[in-house]
């Protein structure tokens, strides 16, 4: 964790007002190390969209974020209780982290959220599951966080492109039932033990797949996008052994 108490200080600048463009570029940095120290490698297939855009993930694990974050220079959504993790926590602070209430059913809120984080021109990294899985399927998205793309033409510009991630290998060793949950974190799972498993391996190989951005249909509700996004996500996973 030598790598979080040197690059700390940095993150802190990085989250002050100003250049949107020094904002990103530093957590990226920061999560191309921290992959290389924890052994992610990282694949990438498909084409990441270079403007304004709101990546649609599944999701396994906090390592996702340093995998994801390693090639995209965005700011992550996540649920509000992460503001408490010990380390992870404070790191998703410096890296100005969305955060947003996924208790409360109101769409609105949720967007309202999102809305702000857009305005500044920064791109996001969703997880519409609303929780982890182990990577076997993804669980059905959330249509509340497509809301603010259906209903405000303000983000008409923001591409919205679905990412696969999936996990290749763990300590060098096709992923499978027996060993997938080195990575994923899920459940009932504890962070500590958890983080502290997957550094005692080798590290896994991790496979981004960037699938075509959604059609721009003004007449698309948030339940459609949300279905299309699913199916363009499930549609890359790889197959457990």
């Amino acid at each position: 964790m030598a790598i979080i108490g040197v690059l700390a200080p940095l993150q802190w600048v990085a989250a002050l007002p100003g250049d949107v463009r020094f904002a990103a570029w530093l957590p990226a940095l920061f999560h191309r190390l921290a992959c290389r120290v924890m052994g992610i490698v990282v694949e990438v297939r498909g084409t990441m969209h270079g403007g304004q855009t709101v990546w649609i993930a599944n999701h396994l694990s906090y390592l996702d974020i340093m995998a994801i974050g390693s090639v995209a220079k965005c700011s992550f959504v996540a649920k509000d209780d992460i503001r408490g993790w010990p380390v992870f926590g404070r790191l998703a602070r410096l890296q100005a982290t969305v955060f947003i209430n996924r208790a409360s059913r109101r769409a609105a809120d949720v967007g309202t959220s999102l809305a702000g984080a857009l305005s500044s021109g920064r791109s996001l990294v969703v997880f519409p599951e609303g929780t982890t899985s182990d990577g076997s399927a993804v669980l059905p998205f959330k249509p509340a966080l497509f809301e603010v793309f259906a209903a405000d033409n303000a983000w008409a510009d923001v591409t919205l492109q679905p990412l696969t991630l999936s996990v290749e290998s763990i300590d060098g060793d096709a992923v499978g039932v027996a060993h997938r949950d080195l990575y994923a974190y899920h459940g009932d799972a504890s962070l500590g033990p958890h983080l502290m498993r997957f550094l005692g391996t080798r590290g896994a190989r991790v496979r981004l797949t960037f699938h075509a951005p959604l059609p721009k249909d003004a007449a698309a509700s948030r339940k459609m996008l949300a279905s299309a996004a699913q199916a363009a996500v499930a549609s890359a996973l790889v197959a457990s052994a």
